[in-house]
């Protein structure tokens, strides 16, 4: 199960980078201005949210940071309860009705699984590419936006994150650096070489409850993912 998983949601990667090189050149000049439009907007919202707010998000932030060196099914749990997008935070497994609004399933990417009943895709946030996600999903369900998302990959190679949100999984964000991973959880159970001098870091309770980074050549975090099935 969990190799065929890893091999539906790298297909799903493939895909989204294929519709994207097919879109790129018609769109790239009014994305560019849609984008311009949309950080200047959140932006605007970040910089008017309530004190009490931020003093929320600070007291989640403080309590996720009470990391030990070890990694555990409490840590796994503790993890995947504390992922942060913006202003709010998700406990996983959710569903796209409980991200809400600007969430999105990319439907030209959308690969099924019959046997196994896996159904992966790319999840939008106000239209880009924010993470791959998949779901136990029946063949003939044509109303998936209450099921569970019981696997998500964020991966970005380049620095920026979509519209310029803010994104963490139990405190740890892209672009830091692997010291904090090893600071918080230990070493991983497994590390792994892929292409382009990348290193993923494997921690994993099961083979349904895993968390896995991955490493770019100069230590700094590219890919955070989890499963819970």
């Amino acid at each position: 199960m969990k190799r065929k998983l890893v091999l539906i949601m790298a297909a799903v990667i493939l895909a989204s980078n294929s519709t994207a090189c097919k879109n790129s050149e018609n769109t790239l000049s009014t994305d560019n201005d849609k984008s311009r439009s949309t950080q200047s907007s959140i932006s605007k919202s970040v910089s008017e949210s309530t004190e009490s707010d931020t003093q929320s998000k600070t007291e989640v932030q403080s309590e996720i940071n009470e990391y030990d060196g070890t990694f555990n099914e409490d840590v796994f749990d503790k993890i995947v309860s504390n992922v942060v997008i913006g202003d709010k935070t998700f406990s996983f497994p959710c569903s796209l009705e409980d991200l809400g609004e600007g969430f999105s399933y990319q439907n030209e990417t959308m690969i099924v699984d019959e046997e196994s009943e896996l159904r992966s895709c790319v999840l939008l946030y106000e239209g880009e590419s924010l993470a791959t996600v998949t779901m136990h999903c029946a063949v003939d369900d044509k109303d998936y936006s209450d099921n569970k998302i019981g696997s998500i990959g964020f991966t970005f190679l380049n620095d920026d994150l979509p519209k310029g949100i803010s994104l963490s999984v139990g405190s740890i964000e892209i672009n830091d650096y692997k010291e904090k991973v090893i600071q918080y959880f230990g070493e991983p159970i497994e590390k792994v070489n892929m292409n382009n001098k990348k290193i993923e870091y494997k921690y994993e309770i099961s083979d349904t409850k895993h968390l896995e980074f991955v490493i770019n050549s100069e230590g700094l975090i590219k890919r955070i993912s989890f499963t819970y099935f």
